[in-house]
């Protein structure tokens, strides 16, 4: 008896195992599969960002040229003013501007001076 027993729980052992190596035979499979087309979608992907990005590429590169061109042709002009100015005679204004900044600045310390001696209460 106990060995008809032990034939019937081998026998479902046997068939409990035979039906998880199919599932896990069905999962494996469908994880193939999902793979496979993953590695489709990113060969798609990566083919499209390589017909797009060299476009874009060549669009921000001629962008820099243009700036960059922008930029030489400002920096000369701002050159050519200074040069300008610095041998022309509004090369006195240029000076005049700190010239009356420190003429305002004593002027206003010597009315505050001149506030404090005179507005002392007795």
């Amino acid at each position: 008896m106990e060995i008809n027993q032990l034939y019937q729980g081998l026998t479902f052992l046997a068939y409990a195992t035979g039906v998880m190596v199919i599932l896990v035979g069905i999962m494996l499979v469908k994880v193939l599969f999902d793979v496979s087309q993953l590695k489709q979608k990113v060969s798609e992907t990566i083919d499209i960002i390589n017909a797009e990005l060299v476009p874009t590429l060549k669009n921000v590169n001629k962008s820099v040229e243009i700036v960059s061109g922008i930029v030489i042709k400002t920096d000369a002009g701002i050159n050519r003013v200074k040069d300008f100015i610095s041998k022309s005679p509004l090369k006195i204004f240029s000076k005049m501007s700190s010239l009356t900044g420190t003429i305002a600045k004593g002027f206003f310390g010597g009315l505050c001076a001149g506030m404090k001696i005179f507005g002392k209460k007795k």
